[in-house]
């Protein structure tokens, strides 16, 4: 049965971030505009690290993340992230919305398949 985490910070309002957060628009390589979003998440020390995830702005206000388009440095991130409940990063594209929702992160797990060695991988590695 397949098993989803899913790890969304929100505020009571749309702005402003809490300290640590804000965003940079850019353009990705191959011309898509995207949000660079850096927020302070847990860095597994009791401390906390400077992310930032790249986003692509929604229509409807919301934004998807594609963990394929987010630097090696966030992959690493992400892929430790999950590993600590020994799951994965999914590959598919996840949607990033609701009121005052700023950052997330999902991981994915399926009981009915053996682990996925690539994903699960060193901690400090992403696949």
């Amino acid at each position: 049965m397949p098993f989803l985490l899913l790890f969304l910070l929100t505020t009571a309002t749309p702005e402003p971030f809490p300290p640590g957060y804000h965003d940079r628009p850019g353009d990705a390589e191959d011309g898509i505009h995207v949000i660079v979003r850096t927020g302070l998440w847990d860095d597994f020390n009791g401390g906390q690290a400077a992310v930032e995830q790249v986003l692509i702005p929604n229509e409807d206000g919301s934004f998807t993340y594609q963990y394929a388009r987010q630097s090696r440095a966030t992959r690493m991130y992400h892929a430790t992230y999950c590993a600590f409940s020994q799951m994965y990063p999914p590959e598919e594209d996840l949607v990033i919305s609701g009121s005052g929702t700023y950052g997330g992160w999902a991981c994915f797990s399926d009981t009915l398949l053996p682990p996925r060695p690539q994903a699960l991988g060193p901690p400090t590695e992403p696949p």
